[in-house]
């Protein structure tokens, strides 16, 4: 699966309450309500974790190992929360412990030259529009981890403030001031078109 491939829409409408019901049949050893479930979201699940490491093989096996610990843990799933929240929370958490034991995280970069991003970039992201690798890999190293998730979560991956909120476990406020800064940030380490002459 490569991240270019076409996605599947993650979430089809009435998707949450639909989604609670599988995770529901599913805690109660249901095998084919957790294959649904990891049919319809295995595609954003792998592209998270993708972005984090940049590595086919790498984000393969974490994928993996994310369904594999939600099929232990579905039994404590709590239908109040969103499915894909709560799967982004098991694969962040893989992606952290990938890091602890020695694993190369990518910055990200590379995700946000990617083309997907500049085939509707946001007005926000303009600063990001015309920059070269080189500087943009500087830039965003000077991001915190937190800034640069938030960055590619809102950007990358299309989700609203109040969506990566419940994602990272942090009020809506606090990822739009998240947000604020690193851009500004940004806007500060990449010079513009203009300025570059």
């Amino acid at each position: 699966m490569a991240p270019n491939d076409p996605l599947p829409e993650t979430v089809t409408p009435g998707g949450k309450e639909e989604d609670a019901a599988l995770a529901v049949r599913a805690s109660q050893g249901d095998p084919a309500a957790f294959g649904l479930l990891y049919d319809r979201h295995v595609s954003a699940v792998y592209r998270y974790v993708y972005y984090r490491v940049r590595d086919d093989a790498e984000a393969e096996d974490l994928t993996s190992d994310v369904f594999m610990k939600a099929l232990r843990a579905i039994p404590r799933y709590e239908p109040r929360q969103a499915f894909l929240a709560w799967l982004y929370r098991i694969a962040r958490n893989a992606v952290i412990d990938h890091v602890r034991r020695g694993s190369r995280q990518v910055s990200f970069e590379d995700a946000l030259l990617h083309p997907e991003v500049h085939k509707a970039i946001d007005p926000d992201l303009e600063v990001l529009a015309g920059s070269d690798r080189d500087t943009l890999r500087a830039a965003l190293g000077q991001l915190t981890p937190l800034q640069q998730e938030v960055i590619v979560l809102r950007f990358l991956e299309g989700y609203s403030t109040d969506e990566i909120a419940k994602l990272i476990g942090k009020r809506e406020g606090t990822v739009r001031g998240i947000q604020f800064r690193a851009l500004g940030a940004l806007r500060h380490l990449i010079p513009s078109r203009e300025a570059l002459g």
